[in-house]
């Protein structure tokens, strides 16, 4: 699982800069309801921030519909960030794809034991919630290119691999010999690989560091491939697995007081577009 699901909630539910460690406003004083609202409440570069964006997240503020107007401005800042960070995206060539958020969700199933409920609990439909986390999956990949850019960070390297995880060394060899007869690894794993966080989305293991899996051998021989390239059966703790490498990245170095430092000179980079951007508040 990424570093995305710590920290989730966060970012949705208050605005970037918040979790870059300055505290959320209390609801406290003056409401606002969202009744009377335009359609477009607000504008950035010409991106139409809807009423409907705008609803669904006060609603896992408030249900009611009604809000502090300082945590009615927050909530609108923090949409107006993501639309910054969207169109910075762009520019900078980012993405986040179906397979990247079905890997995502199926890691926090895991650690769930009841998906629907914890949707509920948390304010979110289905639809929403992949939604959020779209959204902070491409915050988090703005975020690190921007800190690899600025040459003030050390960069460590991350492999984005997928596996098949099988019980024998036999399942495992006939596996391997239906890829080289041409099969589709992410087909076969959806088919028989026995890691359930996993297999639903062909075994994609998504990007990550030597240090982010439980099992070193699957990590070294995540990074021991080339892209493209497929391993024969090997075997760890968890069973036999078939490894195969699809690309290789990198993200900003953390550790102690620099975490705090790269948030906050991504929150930095973020008010200097803001303050070069054209923005209309419609309410």
């Amino acid at each position: 699982m990424s570093r995305l699901i710590a920290v989730l909630m966060c970012a949705v539910a208050v605005g970037l800069a918040a979790c870059a460690g300055q505290a959320a406003p209390p609801i406290l004083g003056e409401t606002t309801s969202t009744e009377n609202l335009p359609d477009v409440v607000a504008r950035v570069n010409g991106q139409d921030i809807t009423r409907d964006e705008y609803e669904r997240a006060v609603a896992r503020l408030s249900p009611a519909g009604a809000i502090a107007q300082q945590v009615s401005n927050q909530v609108l800042d923090a949409l107006i960030e993501q639309a910054l960070i969207e169109q910075a995206a762009v520019e900078l060539g980012i993405t986040v794809d179906e397979a990247d958020i079905d890997t995502e969700i199926n890691a926090l199933k895991a650690l769930t034991t009841d998906w629907d409920a914890w949707l509920t609990d948390n304010g979110y439909t289905e639809a929403d919630f992949r939604s959020a986390l779209y959204s902070n999956l491409l915050t988090q990949r703005v975020r690190d290119a921007v800190l690899l850019q600025s040459g003030e960070v050390e960069a460590i390297r991350t492999v984005h691999a997928r596996h098949i995880l099988l019980a024998s060394q036999d399942e495992a060899q006939a596996v391997s010999d239906r890829l080289a007869n041409g099969e589709m690894f992410e087909a076969l794993a959806a088919e028989l690989s026995r890691d359930v966080t996993t297999k639903d989305v062909g075994g994609d293991l998504g990007f990550f560091v030597r240090t982010d899996l439980t099992t070193p051998q699957l990590a070294d021989l995540a990074f021991s491939l080339e892209p493209g390239e497929t391993s024969g059966p090997v075997q760890t703790a968890l069973g036999w697995h078939i490894v195969q490498t699809l690309e290789f990245g990198e993200r900003p170095l953390v550790s102690g007081e620099e975490a705090i430092a790269q948030e906050q000179r991504f929150i930095d980079w973020l008010m200097t577009r803001r303050q070069a951007a054209t923005i209309e508040r419609l309410f």
